[in-house]
């Protein structure tokens, strides 16, 4: 019996194998492509103001969003490093749908006690969630109260 007959066997279970292996590795590719991802205009970005009236003290920076493929019901939701001394919102123009035109918001970072104890420099983030899910990236943003 010739070599190559003995080894049919052997040779089918490694090509089966190599062709599943492909398969998976194909579909994983292509469902991370469709995932819904969001695009900010720019990342990181950082709001300085003047703490001096203490609490209402305030900064905002304009930006604009999209999304690709567009995605429906979603919401920002923010963080900041230190919540007890600083806070952010973001004001959003328009539907809560996030699509390929980009969309203008606004994002305002708040003194939330008095402007001794405010002024420092601090980290936060929005996200834009649709439904329990975060699309990614997030937004960086760096608050600086002087």
């Amino acid at each position: 019996m010739s070599l190559i007959r003995r080894r049919t066997p052997h040779l089918l279970i490694g090509l089966s194998i190599s062709l599943i292996m492909i398969g998976a590795y194909t579909l994983v590719g292509f469902a991370s492509l469709t995932a819904p991802k969001a695009v900010w205009s720019a990342n990181p970005v950082t709001i300085t103001f003047s703490g001096s009236a203490g609490t209402g003290s305030s900064g905002s920076i304009g930006e604009f969003v999209k999304c690709a493929p567009k995605v429906g019901n979603v919401v920002f939701h923010t963080t900041t490093s230190n919540p007890t001394k600083v806070s952010l919102a973001v004001s959003q123009g328009g539907e809560a749908t996030c699509g390929p035109a980009p969309d203008p918001v606004t994002i305002t970072a708040h003194c939330v006690m008095a402007a001794p104890n405010c002024k420092g420099a601090y980290s936060g983030a929005v996200s834009i969630l649709q439904r329990y899910d975060s699309l990614p990236p997030s937004l960086a943003v760096m608050i600086v109260v002087t």
